[in-house]
């Protein structure tokens, strides 16, 4: 039977040359987004450029991260990408250009080319039976533009390329749940155009959140990203945790936030351990689980020795209370209400995720031979979890919370963070049955699209990023440990809820989304993110729900494809 591609126009959507077909460039990225518009796609050069195709009846057959595939009243429509700055296609109308500040108009006899202040966009076709064969290369010179799109129109293969396009898909692992078909590929798609090839300081391929506009290449992002790719492209995998890993500095830390010429001076979540001892599960690689002991054992000692100022063995997120829109960058949580203390906290996050990857360091050391180590780093786990049961646990409510280090008390502020440790194992069945029950409540987390990111009854409540939102990297962490503590049915309709709601809006919008709405009332990118959203969307204004989100993408394949690590 034939596959299920995404056929849907929308806004935002990537459209770019992956990492998987050649080498990119992180500097100037030729990546472009759909517009409201159907058959107008906007390149997000530091001026955009606009490149309007004219649609008339049009039937989308296929719109990936690089190709898309119609049929018009007036023929056939295809374009994809023939390089990092090529565009190859058959149109049946040629298309308009138009710029952010306007566009200088350089006319030859057989080439258009377009400038904006920094690039040129060069235009030449040809006219077939099939209606233009039409080639648009990027450049920073008119000159580079003019050799450019004619050795495009002149050497690629627009058929041969629409081939290898549609037998990348035809090659992937069958989707499991024939109902999610469509959005199984789609979320491949958004994998695909999120790969980087090595750049700078990056020495291998790397994968970023989104194109446009996070860019960068974030740690734990990564590791969500190499959890999916293992399941089809295991080399892949292995090089998003390696270009994470080489970032590392001499002392052991390593940042949340990298790209080819620098990188942030906070870090992130703890999850390298548990990404590696996966992959490696998933590869059979000893080479490979072997490479990074070191590494990550330096790291989770620098997290232990530098996140723990008061010294009880519990750690704290960095934050940075002036920011009032990122108060705990580092935690990934950038502007939960967790953080609207002004204080330090005991994070009952930062501690449970230092658990569970101290585990599966021990994990790896003991599949290594190395006993010693493996005894070490399972202690630490075992001696941070107690840590977290006698000193945020709040037998009356039934869960855990963050712990302020001026006054000693715990915060009662609920987020989906407070049931994080059932994720590692830490409560006890007695604790999670309580857990439970007020995990489930539906005047608080649980809400008709849960988990909602902070409980209905506070005051920050909103759909604002983690003020509320759904995020699908806390669903899954959730439905993990229900599962290991017995909840399946309760797993079960969290995860049925969460993909249902991924669909419904994939079929509306042809995405996939950063976070959204836990009431399910509004489209994703009309939540607000740090704002309110304009009228007219437009995230170069106002970042809204980032639309072809990469992590987000992953998990819906975990969820497609039942893999729960």
């Amino acid at each position: 039977m034939k596959m299920k591609l995404n056929d849907v126009w929308g806004y935002g959507q990537l459209f770019g040359f992956s990492g998987l077909d050649g080498v990119t460039r992180y500097y100037d990225d030729f990546v472009g987004t759909l517009t409201t518009k159907k058959g107008e796609i906007r390149f997000e050069l530091r001026q955009w450029v606009k490149i309007a195709f004219p649609l008339k009846g049009v039937h989308f057959r296929a719109i990936t991260g690089d190709m898309i595939d119609a049929e018009t009243e007036r023929g056939e429509f295809f374009l994809t990408f023939a390089g990092e700055d090529a565009l190859i296609g058959y149109v049946p109308e040629l298309p308009t250009f138009k710029g952010e500040k306007g566009l200088k108009h350089c006319l030859s006899w057989d080439i258009d080319v377009y400038c904006t202040d920094f690039d040129r966009i060069a235009v030449a076709w040809e006219k077939t039976d099939r209606g233009y064969k039409i080639a648009i290369y990027h450049a920073f010179s008119i000159e580079e533009a003019r050799a450019g799109v004619r050795e495009t129109l002149r050497t690629a293969d627009p058929d041969a390329l629409k081939a290898a396009r549609y037998a990348y898909f035809e090659k992937m692992p069958k989707c499991k749940i024939r109902k999610y078909e469509k959005l199984y590929y789609k979320a491949l798609s958004v994998n695909k155009v999120n790969v980087h090839t090595p750049q700078g300081t990056i020495p291998c391929r790397w994968t970023t959140p989104n194109r446009v506009p996070h860019r960068h290449m974030w740690l734990w992002d990564s590791v969500f990203h190499a959890l999916a790719m293992v399941n089809y492209n295991p080399e892949m995998a292995k090089d998003a945790l390696r270009a994470v890993l080489s970032q590392t500095r001499k002392d052991g830390f390593i940042p949340h936030m990298m790209s080819p010429n620098g990188h942030s001076d906070v870090t992130q979540p703890q999850v390298l351990a548990w990404g590696i001892w996966n992959v490696y599960k998933k590869t059979g690689d000893r080479a490979f689980l072997a490479e990074y002991t070191d590494v990550l054992e330096k790291y989770l000692t620098w997290d232990m020795q530098n996140r723990d100022k008061n010294g009880n063995g519990l750690l704290e997120w960095l934050t940075e209370p002036d920011q009032l829109n990122c108060r705990c960058g580092e935690s990934g949580l950038d502007n939960s209400p967790r953080f609207d203390f002004d204080d330090e906290m005991d994070a009952v996050d930062f501690s449970t995720f230092a658990v569970h990857d101290a585990h599966y360091l021990s994990l790896i050391f003991s599949e290594l031979g190395d006993a010693k180590r493996a005894e070490k780093w399972q202690r630490v786990a075992d001696t941070i979890a107690d840590k977290i049961n006698a000193e945020l646990w709040d037998e009356k409510t039934g869960t855990y919370y963050d712990k302020l280090l001026t006054s000693g008390k715990l915060t009662y502020v609920l987020t989906p963070l407070s049931f994080l440790p059932l994720f590692a194992g830490i409560p006890s069945k007695e604790q999670a049955a309580k857990m439970v029950k007020l995990l489930t409540d539906k005047s608080k987390i649980w809400t008709p699209v849960p988990l909602a990111s902070i409980s209905q009854d506070h005051p920050a409540f909103s759909t604002d990023m983690w003020r509320g939102g759904v995020w699908l990297n806390l669903n899954y962490f959730i439905i993990k440990g229900l599962k290991d503590y017995g909840y399946d049915d309760i797993a079960e309709e969290l995860w049925q809820k969460t993909l249902d709601t991924v669909k419904k809006w994939h079929k509306k919008t042809g995405t996939i989304f950063e976070f959204y709405d836990p009431l399910d009332k509004i489209a994703p990118y009309r939540c607000e993110r740090k704002g309110k959203q304009p009228r007219i969307l437009n995230w170069r204004k106002q970042w809204h729900s980032i639309v072809d989100f990469n992590w987000s993408s992953c998990f819906t394949l975990l969820f497609i494809q039942r893999e729960f690590y």
